[in-house]
């Protein structure tokens, strides 16, 4: 009996340890040599320099209480729309644990946000997109989030402000 439980264990083990790192399990199973991405990691060290270079007080409050911030993207149209539909079944498929908090459909685009809270001090949020250029998005964020202040984050890089 003491067996099966360490094996079963084991077997788990991995699983679980991956669980809330998306864009390591998507680049894993989906990525493939003849399509391209981009990928980007952004660290607990490198959020805490971003906090310190910036004087606005609600970003860096944002900054301080994030983990990591993990982007992956392509420009190729095909490879796009490829990428989009593989992330939202590996999503559906593997992170049963992730509830969709928001999706919307406009004329050429596509986006949702699945979220899991682990507790007040922790969340990991994905976002998947395909804007209307054929571009795909996907960044996961984990840490203590702020809505209001991923928002006005966002909102600067759409005006196309540069980050402190």
């Amino acid at each position: 009996m003491r067996i099966l439980i360490v094996m079963l264990f084991s077997l788990l083990l991995p699983v679980t340890l991956f669980a809330d790192n998306f864009v390591s399990v998507f680049m894993d199973r989906c990525a493939e040599d003849e399509r391209s991405l981009n990928n980007v990691n952004i660290g607990k060290t490198m959020l805490d320099k971003m906090a310190a270079n910036t004087d606005d007080e609600e970003l860096k409050t944002a900054f301080k209480e994030l983990n990591s911030i993990r982007i992956v993207s392509s420009d190729n149209v095909e490879d796009s729309k490829y990428y989009f539909k593989k992330a939202n079944e590996l999503i559906k498929e593997s992170f049963g644990d992730y509830q969709e908090a928001v999706s919307m459909s406009e004329t050429g685009s596509k986006i949702s946000v699945w979220m899991k809270r682990h507790d007040e001090e922790r969340q990991d949020l994905i976002l998947i997109a395909l804007d209307s250029d054929g571009k795909l998005s996907i960044i996961t964020v984990s840490g203590k989030i702020d809505f209001n202040s991923i928002s006005k984050l966002s909102g600067s890089l759409r005006n196309g402000q540069q980050l402190p």
